[in-house]
């Protein structure tokens, strides 16, 4: 399950680049230690790493806590405030990333159409989605936000 997770670095970046999201899955305590959060609506308790203590955003953790998104949840993010799509592509060799910048919806009264301004295609394969995914979303934090 760990896999649905950034890592615990990733996390620590996104934390520096302005990322959160209301009601986390999961945390990283100051010692890198993953840690579901159990869901007791509308809140969430962290029973593994503290006891009852109720997260709803950053503003809740301790300062060296970092919240563990879904690589869905960030390439959401990505995509929704940053305006950059990674794609994730199958090819003969395994997994790679295409990175879209400038993203763009243009809706008419039949479909939607995007557009973008900028593209990268990395060659490098990867053996999961997952590989692919936070190989491509560690691009965008290290080279593009």
């Amino acid at each position: 399950m760990n896999e649905d997770f950034v890592t615990y670095e990733l996390a620590k970046k996104l934390k520096e680049k302005g990322f959160n999201c209301e009601l986390p899955y999961a945390m990283y305590n100051e010692i890198g230690q993953f840690c579901l959060l159990t869901t007791s609506a509308p809140y969430h308790v962290c029973e593994s790493c503290y006891k009852y203590r109720e997260y709803y955003d950053y503003n809740d953790f301790d300062k060296n806590d970092f919240i563990a998104p879904t690589i869905s949840q960030v390439l959401k993010w990505l995509r929704q405030e940053k305006k950059i799509l990674v794609e994730i592509a199958l090819s003969p060799e395994g997994y790679r990333h295409i990175i879209y910048t400038g993203l763009c919806c243009t809706n008419t009264s039949s479909a939607s159409y995007y557009s973008f301004d900028g593209f990268y295609n990395h060659e490098n394969n990867y053996m999961t989605y997952e590989q692919a995914a936070l190989s491509g979303i560690e691009y965008v934090i290290d080279n593009l936000i």
